[in-house]
């Protein structure tokens, strides 16, 4: 399965959205989890290392016996950049809330033992990419140089009526260095909640030829291809993005027919 629309879920519990026993996903997994006010949610991890994304709300992290720190409120994901809490392999960890609160969560293979931590917003790398209909706000959480072992996980903002991953890419290859095979996730809110997106997926052997409607709380898999996604008018679209490869390096592949949008900008 690649596209799993939105369903309800349980508060005080990690519902897992796509893991490799629901989709093409080999190496990562994601989950979402919603805590009401005053709870508290604790588990311990496997050989998976865990990021933690704040999307509304305000929480505490221990991990083991370390205090990671307690983030400010988060209204909603269109409000500010993302407080996020890094879990390594086999820890112990304990979340609470004094507000109701919501996280986006990956989970990815990994075997060593890195040291856990909070990421600030501060600490979220801000870019804004693209031009005139294809320009965005590409927040990256945490990228090549932080010391994970198998994600990369960012935020992306579109505007209404706007593109991103665009022109289309792919990373489903390795050609170092110059694509490196990445499977993906993205999970996706809207502004108003009515609204809507469009997510494309094709690949050049025609596998995929797809376009998804996409709405308030969906999730896609992106096992291979190019995928570039599209906001409806009148609305703000975001997305989570989870990258997990055995290399950890971003080096997008543009599809060769659309590249050409790069050199009449210069011109």
């Amino acid at each position: 399965m690649i596209f799993f629309p939105f369903r309800s879920y349980p508060e005080s519990h990690l519902e897992v959205i796509a893991d490799s026993t629901t989709s093409p996903l080999t190496l990562e997994s994601f989950a979402l989890l919603r805590l009401t006010k005053n709870t508290m949610f604790s588990g311990t991890l496997d050989e998976r290392e865990a990021a933690c994304v704040l999307m509304r709300g305000q929480a505490k992290m221990w991990v083991d016996d370390l205090f990671l720190g307690e983030t400010e409120t988060r209204e909603s994901v269109f409000s500010s950049p993302a407080w996020t809490f890094y879990i390594p392999p086999r820890s112990f960890y304990r979340i609470e809330v004094q507000e109701d609160s919501e996280f986006a969560v990956v989970l990815a293979q990994a075997t060593g033992k890195n040291e856990a931590c909070m990421i600030p917003p501060s600490e979220v790398a801000i870019q804004r990419v693209g031009e005139d209909s294809y320009v965005r706000d590409v927040h990256t959480i945490i990228g090549s140089s932080f010391p994970a072992q198998t994600f990369i996980v960012g935020e992306t903002f579109n505007q209404p009526g706007l593109w991103s991953s665009y022109p289309p890419h792919r990373h489903e290859e390795n050609h170092p260095p110059h694509e490196y095979e990445l499977e993906e996730v993205y999970h996706y809110r809207l502004c108003p909640e009515q609204g809507f997106g469009v997510q494309c997926l094709y690949t050049d052997d025609k596998r995929y030829e797809n376009a998804y409607l996409v709405k308030n709380g969906d999730t896609c898999v992106i096992p291979c291809g190019y995928h570039p996604v599209a906001a409806a008018p009148g609305y703000r679209l975001y997305y989570f993005w989870s990258l997990a490869g055995k290399k950890r390096i971003l080096s997008p592949h543009e599809d060769p027919a659309h590249q050409w949008v790069h050199a009449e900008k210069k011109d």
